[in-house]
């Protein structure tokens, strides 16, 4: 066991999607994320992506002095998140609307997360605003043995390209895990017109998903991202599959612990003073309870700090983004961190 893995007597607590840990054992607690981080782009202008927006001249005049703040802002978030329960926090994270390869170094040797020696994976896609789904990770706890991105083609129309969802297998802290990192087609033009490219981005991470299953029994799935719909929504639901409760748990389906707290009426993002929670990060049976002593998931999080909402205007209780109603707020992102709790009890 990595010695960077805080031992705890712990008390389950948080959604009702919680598992509850025996007050009486001693166990080993690691943190799984993900993070829409809204716009992660430099400020260069490049030739292949319709990035003009974001640059010193452009429309949200994107400084150095804003882009570097953006990252101390993201940097300032994914710093603190988990750290109650674990001293590294974090052990992986996704992240979605990253432009470059650039940006995640940046963030990861940025002064607030330098020491944990956070390494990455980001594999250029074809979205045409030119923002990808990255994978960051701690090598104490996961080894990288594989990465590969596969394409999502929009089924209302082929010539859009959008974003691949990047596969990311290895061991964590020594049992095989595969990540899917997602970023699915948006509601742009309404969300019953664009609900079937969201419903073929599904079917694909399913497939993917399964292939791995096949592959390897008792390899950990976990299939994470801004879906852009909730845990009830049919490209989760039927395409996925995916049930709310523990209790439910099988081989054909995928829990997803993001469902409760969405019936309970919390989210990642808000719209016309509604909540919804787009981002998900979903896990297949062998994280649950089970005939083996191995890693197990424990509670879902909402990293939703009042820091971290805008206080003022008609935005307020909303999270705080960058940019609102076209002017620069110096915020941090239009979507609430999430991440899951792991647990392995002490041999």
């Amino acid at each position: 066991m990595k010695k960077a893995i805080l031992l705890f007597f712990i008390f389950s607590y948080g959604f009702a999607s919680s598992q509850k840990l025996d007050k009486d054992k001693k166990y080993f607690i690691s943190a799984i994320g993900f993070w829409n981080v809204e716009n992660l782009y430099d400020t260069i202008k490049d030739f292949w992506k319709n990035d003009e927006e974001f640059t010193p001249k452009g429309t949200n005049a994107w400084t150095g002095d804003r882009y570097r703040t953006k990252i101390d802002r993201l940097a300032e978030v994914i710093a603190m998140m988990a750290t109650d329960v674990t001293p590294d926090g974090l052990a992986i994270l996704g992240l979605c609307e990253v432009e470059n390869k650039r940006v995640v170094k940046d963030l990861i040797n940025s002064p607030r997360l330098k020491t944990r020696n956070y390494q990455f994976v980001h594999i250029e896609g074809p979205d045409l605003r030119g923002v990808d789904p990255s994978f960051v990770y701690n090598p104490n706890y996961f080894k990288l043995t594989n990465a590969v991105s596969y394409p999502v083609k929009l089924v209302t129309d082929s010539t859009h390209k959008t974003r691949d969802i990047l596969v990311v297998s290895g061991l964590f802290n020594g049992e095989p895990l595969s990540v899917l990192v997602n970023h699915w087609p948006s509601r742009r033009g309404g969300e019953k017109l664009s609900r079937p490219n969201r419903n073929a981005a599904a079917k694909i991470a399913r497939s993917i998903a399964d292939s791995i299953s096949k592959a390897n029994p008792i390899a950990k799935v976990i299939i994470m991202g801004d879906l852009n719909d909730d845990p009830v929504n049919d490209c989760v639901k039927k395409y996925i599959g995916t049930y709310a409760s523990i209790d439910r748990a099988n081989d054909k389906e995928y829990f997803n612990p993001m469902e409760k707290p969405f019936n309970e009426g919390i989210g990642t993002l808000a719209w016309q003073d509604s909540w919804n929670l787009f981002d998900q990060i979903i896990i297949n049976k062998n994280w649950l309870p089970g005939k083996y002593e191995t890693w197990q998931y424990y509670n879902v999080r909402i990293f939703n700090k009042p820091f971290l909402k805008s206080d003022f205007g008609n935005f307020k209780g909303y999270p705080f983004r960058t940019y609102s109603g076209g002017s620069y707020t110096g915020g941090y992102s239009d979507h609430f961190p999430v991440y899951i709790l792991v647990a392995k009890e002490k041999g």
